[in-house]
């Protein structure tokens, strides 16, 4: 079988992982989502909070067609909500919302705080209806031992509607990665060579870019995210933690060339997208107390293309060598 690789700005710290790769899979825990949720047509931004009252909804199997739950001929935005209490064996574990397929878009809130999205919504309507859903969940967002609110937001444009069929689940991927800042969740996002900070879009990371809009995209695109550090944070050695990606890729920081992998310039593909993308970052490189600018700029040659996979976040030299050892011991 074989291992993914780690691509690390820095041979000196690559040495350091060469011995700690094998034995990473494990079984992962899980919790099991199918059943009843609660379920209303229409829209509403205030359906994804937490402090809504769900009482007077009706109850609906997940997963089903909504046309065989009662919801017969109805096109259009429909809500799903559940209340969650997970166990503690999913605590300090990297979590995955699993929704299987939704007809034809949709838009995923947990306690509130938006985690993902699939297809675009109107007026720029793109189904992701044969897009598995499978969303990482930022860990400053759920609350083991606690109750969760999972709001569900979709949008069908015709034919069958919902959270129509696969598995429905939260599930982990094993240890937890210790960031510092961690970076899954909302980017800023434009087609090009260069942040247009009058122009872009936002989009999930981690997830390709064509489950959110841009289907059939190919070609140069620029993930951007706007980062506050402490002073203690800055002056560590630090690591940036990419995730996947496809293809070719290229960090800057504050418009400074940090690292890349891939013919980035060049219509080639050496099989990258399946690589993770680490990074030495040099201290003071990100400035405490400032607005700092992070970008990822990326080339895709074909297929899907973007930060498709995680982990992704930033965490000090001393972090990711507690880390790997971890992942060594599962």
């Amino acid at each position: 079988m074989n291992r993914p690789k780690i691509i690390i700005g820095g041979m000196w710290l690559l040495v350091l992982l060469l011995t700690g790769l094998g034995g990473l899979a494990s079984e992962p825990d899980e919790q099991s989502l199918k059943g009843w949720w609660k379920f209303r047509i229409g829209d509403n931004d205030e359906w994804s909070s937490t402090t809504y009252n769900d009482a007077n909804w009706q109850e609906i199997k997940v997963p089903a067609r909504w046309e065989d739950e009662g919801f017969r001929g109805y096109d259009g935005y429909a809500w799903y909500r559940k209340t969650v209490s997970l166990g503690t064996e999913l605590k300090n574990k990297n979590l995955i919302l699993e929704l299987g397929y939704i007809d034809d878009v949709d838009e995923v809130f947990i306690n509130g705080v938006k985690i993902g999205q699939s297809g675009a919504f109107p007026p720029r309507f793109a189904t992701a209806y044969n897009a598995k859903r499978t969303y990482q969940i930022p860990p400053d967002v759920i609350r083991v031992g606690q109750e969760n609110i999972i709001a569900v937001r979709v949008y069908d444009a015709l034919l069958e509607g919902g959270i129509v069929s696969g598995n429905i689940r939260i599930y982990s991927e094993g240890t937890l990665p210790p960031f510092s800042i961690s970076l899954t969740g909302t980017w800023m996002f434009n087609k090009g060579r260069s942040f247009d900070p009058n122009d872009y879009d936002e989009i999930q990371v981690p997830a390709v870019w064509e489950d959110q809009g841009y289907n059939d995209y190919d070609g140069y695109a620029v993930y951007t995210r706007r980062l506050l550090i402490s002073e203690a944070l800055a002056s560590q050695r630090l690591i940036l933690l990419a995730g996947k990606i496809d293809d070719a890729d290229r960090l800057y920081i504050n418009g400074q060339l940090i690292g890349g992998t891939g013919e980035y310039d060049r219509r080639y593909d050496r099989g990258l997208y399946d690589e993770f993308r680490n990074y030495f970052i040099p201290p003071g490189m990100l400035k405490a107390g400032e607005e700092n600018i992070l970008e990822i700029r990326v080339n895709d040659i074909g297929g899907f293309g973007g930060i498709y996979e995680g982990p992704v976040g930033i965490m000090t030299l001393d972090q990711f060598r507690k880390y790997w050892q971890a992942k060594r011991r599962n």
